[in-house]
């Protein structure tokens, strides 16, 4: 019963230790990249995009933008390994 229990709890232990490896893969694209994404995405409008703060948080690039000339600025939240744009704040003045 001892020995059951012992294997029961290696193995679990393994499970949480491969979970928390998935947490911390390294980013397939850069800061520069995420910029590029934001800027690529908003620069349809009039003005010129400027980056105010690029930072990583949870596996995604957390990218603050503005545009003078038409009074916008966001945030846009970047997934760091496919480049894609998971969510997107924005405010007109």
């Amino acid at each position: 019963m001892k020995k059951l229990s012992f294997i029961i709890m290696i193995v679990f232990i393994l499970f949480i230790v491969s979970a928390c490896e998935n947490k911390s893969v390294s980013p397939k694209i850069t800061e520069e990249e995420a910029e590029s994404i934001v800027m690529e995405r908003h620069s349809g409008g009039m003005g010129e995009v400027i980056i105010k703060s690029v930072s990583h948080s949870s596996g995604e690039y957390i990218v603050e933008w503005e545009i003078d000339a038409d009074c916008e600025f966001g945030t846009d939240y970047v997934d760091d390994q496919s480049g894609e744009i998971e969510k997107a704040e924005e405010t007109n003045c």
